[in-house]
Order: structure tokens, then sequence, then C-alpha cells
């Protein structure tokens, strides 16, 4: 049968189509061959450091190849997201770090390098954490009861915060229960507690694995959690929610994600690891002593959910806690 150069002109438009998918899949049955680059936002031996090599120490063993883990700190984590916004989609650049720098660094930072959402492929989330409320250690343990005391003592009333994030929490706190508290800045969460336990602040938000062990020794007071349910790790300490304060539910929270246009079997199957590293006795034992979090499982289509919902939710709360870009 002749075959017609019109039917010959849309066959090839139709292989030529394909040939992208069919390539991605090759790549991805082939991967991986060689070391993966995992990149971290954050200084060498700091908090989430620690989050991201435990991970990419799992993976390794699941991969089988090397994971080299990449320390790109600065600029609210926007050095390390610009540098996997850049790379080559090729499964071989994996960035694990909180999600809150993607959903927050459009208000936070000017003239952003890349897109939340355009630029990156999501894989999962990974573990959450609360803020906590934190007291003195003989302060109060009712809720109800120490927020009338900080009304009672007006803008004589202060509380501490080293970063955005615990700002965001207090503003938030003072929005919600009609306080009128003064905010001191410090340069670490150790500053505010020397401060808290010496009478020069009357409390503040840390993230939880920044104060648990303060906790647990009796040097502060884990007053409450800023989410709605309570932490696995703290079952004892309320939510701000159930002690009165409606709609108060802010979390730090982790995840992972390759540059966009990743081919999506890589993706998936990293997924899948990371999922069950969660599940394994060895991320068990981490998150409830070194991480000192909760395993917050997803699939790639629950995190890019999760992530879209984020970013606006925070946008109102910078807004309110006049927060300005830089």
């Amino acid at each position: 049968m002749q075959t017609t150069r019109r039917a010959f002109t849309i066959g090839a438009a139709a292989t030529t189509g394909l040939l992208p998918a069919r390539l991605a899949f090759a790549q991805a049955e082939q991967w991986p061959q060689r070391d993966i680059h995992v990149i971290c936002g954050f200084p060498a031996g700091s908090g989430a450091d620690i989050v991201v090599r435990f991970f990419a120490e799992q993976l390794r063993q699941h991969a089988r190849q090397p994971m080299i883990v990449e320390n790109r700190p600065g600029a609210s984590s926007s050095i390390a997201l610009q540098a996997v916004a850049r790379a080559k989609p090729d499964g071989y650049t994996l960035l694990i770090g909180p999600g809150n720098s993607l959903a927050n660094n459009a208000y936070l930072l000017k003239n952003l390098p890349y897109d939340a959402i355009k630029d990156f492929a999501p894989v999962t989330t990974l573990i959450k954490l609360p803020f906590v409320l934190c007291t003195r250690a003989d302060e109060t343990s009712d809720v109800k009861a120490f927020i009338e005391k900080m009304k009672a003592k007006g803008r004589k009333s202060t509380y501490g915060y080293s970063s955005n994030l615990p700002l965001a929490c207090g503003e938030l706190f003072k929005e919600r229960t009609g306080i009128l508290a003064e905010s001191v800045s410090y340069k670490t969460t150790a500053d505010i507690i020397a401060d808290l336990n010496n009478g020069l602040v009357d409390f503040f938000f840390g993230d939880m694995t920044a104060v648990v062990g303060q906790g647990r020794q009796n040097r502060i007071k884990l007053l409450a959690v800023s989410t709605v349910d309570r932490s696995s790790l703290m079952p004892d300490v309320p939510t701000l929610i159930e002690s009165g304060i409606a709609g108060f539910d802010l979390q730090a929270w982790f995840g992972a994600w390759y540059p966009a246009n990743t081919p999506q079997p890589i993706i998936n199957q990293v997924a899948q690891w990371l999922n069950q590293i969660l599940a394994s006795e060895a991320g068990k034992t981490f998150l409830s002593t070194m991480a000192t979090a909760d395993a917050f499982p997803g699939t790639p289509a629950s995190l890019d959910s999760y992530l879209r919902a984020e970013i606006p939710r925070w946008a109102d709360i910078f807004r309110m806690s006049k927060i300005e870009p830089q």
C-alpha cells in the first residue's frame, strides 16, 4: 500500500512526540548508575543537616550508589533551592529540606530566582514537628491561666524569637488571644532560654527539636503545641486548639524534591524508598531520638497539594506579622 506524504508526516510527528517519554523511561530503567547528590540548604552539623544526612545514608542502602550531601546554606535555603531548580533533571540531584522554605521564601525574600511550584518535582513529605509554646519551668501548666496572666501584664509582657517562623507564631498567638506582648529578637534559642529563666522574657515559640530536651530536663515548661494534633513524642502536651485558641495550626515540616521534569518513574522509586525508611526501625528510632519529629509519609501528589495549600496560608500569617521581604 502506498503511503501518502501527509500520512507519513502525521506518523512521524506522532513518533517524535513519543520520543521524550520513551527516553525518560529508558533513563529511569538505567538509574541509578553513579553518585546521587543530595542538596542541603543548611550548614553541616545543623539540625536540618542531621536530618538530611540520615535520609541520604538510608537511601544509599536502597540505591546502592554513593549519596553525596552538599551543604549550600544561606538566604533562607534559596541558594540550595536555586541549585536544584537549575540542575539537570536526571535523578542525580535531590533536595531534602524544610518545606517551609519553599512555602515561605516568596514572602521573605525579594526577586526569587526560582518558582516554588514550576521549578520542582515533588517526591514526598518526610517529617513534621510542631512549634512549642515555652515558658519558665515554674510557670502554670494551664494555658488559659497563662494567657490571662499575660493580658494582665499588658505591654510589659514579652516573648523572644530567633527567626521568622517563631516570630510569626508569636504574632499569631497575640492576634488570637488578645495579649499585647512585645517581641524581642535573639540570635539563638539558647539565648532566649537563658533570659526566660532570668525573668527577662515571658515566653517563646521553639521548634520541637530545639526545646524537647530542655523540657525533659525541667529547664523550661512545654505548655502547648502549635499543631492540630498532639505530637506522638509529647503526648501529654496539649494543642493550642485544645486550649481554646481556634484555628492555630502551624508546623515545621520536611520534604524531598527533584528538579522539574525529572522522569516520574525515578520520582516514584525514591518516594517509595523514603516511605520505607520512615516505616523502618531505623527511621522510628531516628525520629524519636535525634530528630524528635513525627513521621509525615506521603506521595508526589500529596506533597504537591500540601505545598500549594501552604503557600497562600503563610502569606496571610506573614502579612499579619508585618514581616517584610528582604
